[in-house]
């Protein structure tokens, strides 16, 4: 199989598939730079091509489909949280949340000097990342660290005070994003990556979802954030400070931007009422997904039984 890659995960991916045996043609002069003791053919076609998704969380592949199926299997394997999303017989995305953009800094760093949180940080300010690994780490290798601290402060969390408001960015496994009420922050711990959030627009229509109960006007939520967790906790309380109930989200690990934070929701969720009950819900939807090939076998055993340890209480 041959494949032509472009884009932000360029790096990444070329050294990915060149470790699994896989030719990459036509590459970027900056490509062959970087692996100048890697063959590359400028004159065969590709059965697959590889390009950033519009949003840069990601890769669209596309080519022959037997072709694309092998491509798949090699981003389940390597990837832990990674979601396929098939548009077309030869068409496919892959969303590359927390996990997945991690492992992908680690091969990037094989080849080049990478900063902590690479693919994050190029989505918030590509040339910024650029001349720090051009101008800094590749001189300085030894101060990475240092240089990711302050990269990630002052790309991410400088931007993340108290009042200021951030978006939500919940994406469903399929694809679709809903943006939850946006949330002040009332609490900010760089050291722990920890947001505490403050919801207040509820009109009093309709109910909390798995606990069924109405929401009413003046309804408010506090839902704490960590970058890099797996759960996402929104405790609901009425205008008065009575307890409504919690909702565990089940999602990718949380990332932070300097407007939003995002994740992928995993389908599976755990609600706990104010008398201590609780329940898991959603476990169907969560299996479905996963017998549609959106997620790994991995991934579906990882939130299913993250749902099982909240429920429990040995999370969280």
């Amino acid at each position: 199989m041959k494949v032509k890659i472009r884009g932000i995960y360029a790096t990444s991916l070329t050294r990915l598939f060149l470790d699994k045996k896989i030719t990459v043609v036509q590459p970027s002069q900056e490509i062959r730079q970087r692996f100048r003791f890697e063959r590359f053919s400028d004159s065969d076609e590709p059965h697959v091509e590889i390009f950033d998704k519009h949003d840069r969380m990601g890769v669209a592949a596309k080519g022959k489909e037997e072709c694309l199926e092998r491509v798949e299997v090699i981003m389940h394997e390597t990837l832990p949280d990674v979601i396929r999303r098939r548009k077309a017989r030869d068409l496919v995305e892959f969303e590359f949340p927390f996990e997945s953009k991690r492992v992908l800094d680690l091969l990037r760093e094989k080849v080049v000097p990478t900063l902590r949180y690479h693919h994050r940080l190029k989505i918030v300010d590509s040339s910024y990342v650029d001349l720090i690994e051009g101008l800094g780490l590749s001189f300085h290798p030894e101060k990475k660290e240092k240089a990711s601290r302050e990269a990630f402060k002052g790309l991410i969390w400088s931007r993340l005070q108290k009042g200021v408001e951030l978006m939500i960015e919940h994406v469903k496994i399929e694809g679709t994003v809903l943006y939850l009420s946006e949330g002040t922050i009332l609490e900010a711990n760089e050291e722990e990556g920890r947001l505490l959030l403050k919801r207040t627009r509820y009109k009093g229509r309709g109910v909390y979802d798995g606990l069924d109960i109405e929401k009413e006007e003046g309804d408010y939520a506090l839902t704490e954030v960590r970058d890099g967790e797996w759960l996402l906790r929104h405790s609901y309380f009425r205008r008065d400070g009575r307890e409504v109930g919690e909702y565990w989200n089940i999602n990718t690990p949380i990332e932070v931007y300097p407007e939003r934070v995002r994740y992928v929701d995993l389908e599976i969720d755990v609600v706990r009422w104010p008398d201590g009950r609780t329940q898991i819900t959603d476990k169907e939807a969560l299996r479905q997904r996963f017998e549609e090939g959106y997620i790994s076998r991995t991934l579906f055993e990882k939130a299913l039984a993250l749902a099982r340890a909240v429920q429990s209480g040995s999370e969280g």
